[in-house]
């Protein structure tokens, strides 16, 4: 059976590179229409859908394992920033440098370069009996 509701009009969220914001505010002017949206509807209207083809992506998908402390805080910065894990992974790639990039950290080669530091020899921790463990809270 068809469906006799009709869309109505609603608002939907793009995230844009501020170059293309700039274009819309720059051709709404041009064009003497009265919003982005116009903008936006004007382009869409002229675009050729059957004569697209996708750009080939240059990202692929990776897995990694992160301790859970790293985890943790990278998902607290990433609510704090307002921004995606993602992005600060990204971002947290792309300022490394190129001569950590490559392995070759403080003359260090191979394996050994990616190990973690070994934990400091010391007493054992003491456990404490009749306590539950407290669960910090995150704001």
């Amino acid at each position: 059976m068809a469906n006799n509701h009709t869309l109505t009009p609603a608002p939907l969220t793009f995230e844009l590179p501020r170059s293309l914001v700039d274009r819309i505010h720059s051709c709404r002017g041009r064009l003497g229409l009265k919003s982005a949206s116009a903008v936006v509807r004007r382009a869409l209207a002229d675009f050729n859908f059957a004569a697209f083809r996708a750009p080939r992506r240059e990202q692929c998908q990776i897995s990694v394992r992160l301790s859970p402390a790293q985890k943790q805080t990278l998902f607290h910065y990433a609510r704090l920033k307002n921004v995606s894990a993602g992005v600060l992974l990204r971002s947290a790639l792309e300022t490394l440098s190129p001569r950590i990039a490559s392995g070759n950290r403080t003359g260090q080669r191979g394996s050994a370069a990616n190990t973690p530091p070994k934990k400091a020899a010391g007493r054992p921790a003491r456990k404490v009996v009749g306590r539950k463990p407290v669960k910090k809270k995150h704001r």
